[in-house]
């Protein structure tokens, strides 16, 4: 099908990746959806370089000022529970979400948001912060100036439990329909953690496919996406 004007997706990569990286991960499903949506991908603003995550390569073109971006391992916070800041964040949490409330707003607005592993977990906490903007003010508030998104497509997702600042936040079920994305073979973020994101959301879509950590792009994942976008096409 056809449409004049195609929905606005935002998309946030997973950890230790950049927009090119998931740009390329991404191809089949942005194939399918082409027709229907235009996909923005943006990196993360900062970048991490703990051999725990990253490799010798990855580490090698953080040094290099002249390697591509595409090279280099980017992310969204940096996931120590022990060096949260005073008042509750991981380190560099609140800088991507100032980044990306900047993005929303000059390159927005957007209709729906993508997001992979850490970047979906983001993706779920700036969709709950905005339908009630009053469980975190500081980071979404009544004042900016951006409609709370119409869809989600959380893949590998989960909750960010040991961040204290935001845990207030999932008292509150997420009511924007939601698609989830659970590879069975996940050996980073386990399906059992994937689910709990699940128990909370209202009606939520999921996706249960044979693969591990990654978008699907078999074609009953490609289709089952399709038919999920589709629906918010005016």
């Amino acid at each position: 099908m056809t449409t004049d004007k195609k929905l606005r997706i935002l998309c946030l990569h997973g950890f230790v990746q950049n927009s090119a990286v998931f740009r390329k991960k991404t191809a089949v499903i942005r194939k399918k959806l082409d027709k229907i949506a235009d996909l923005v991908y943006v990196t993360a603003p900062q970048v991490t370089t703990d051999p725990k995550y990253t490799s010798e390569a990855h580490r090698a073109a953080v040094a290099d000022e002249n390697a591509p971006e595409e090279e280099k391992p980017f992310a969204w916070w940096h996931p120590y529970d022990d060096q949260q800041t005073e008042d509750g964040y991981y380190q560099g949490f609140k800088e991507s979400v100032e980044f990306l409330k900047d993005t929303m707003i000059k390159e927005g607005p957007f209709d729906g948001i993508f997001g992979f592993s850490q970047g979906a977990c983001l993706a779920a906490i700036i969709v709950n912060a905005l339908e009630d903007r009053t469980l975190a003010p500081t980071l979404f508030g009544p004042d900016f100036d951006h409609p709370n998104f119409k869809f989600a497509i959380l893949a590998a997702g989960f909750l960010p439990a040991a961040q204290k600042a935001t845990q207030n936040l999932w008292a509150h079920k997420i009511s924007t329909p939601t698609l989830h994305m659970i590879g069975g073979e996940d050996k980073l973020i386990a399906p059992a953690l994937q689910e709990k994101l699940v128990e909370h959301c209202v009606d939520p879509v999921v996706i249960r496919h044979s693969g591990g950590h990654v978008v699907p792009s078999n074609a009953a994942s490609r289709n089952e996406t399709l038919a999920f976008v589709t629906k918010f096409v005016n």
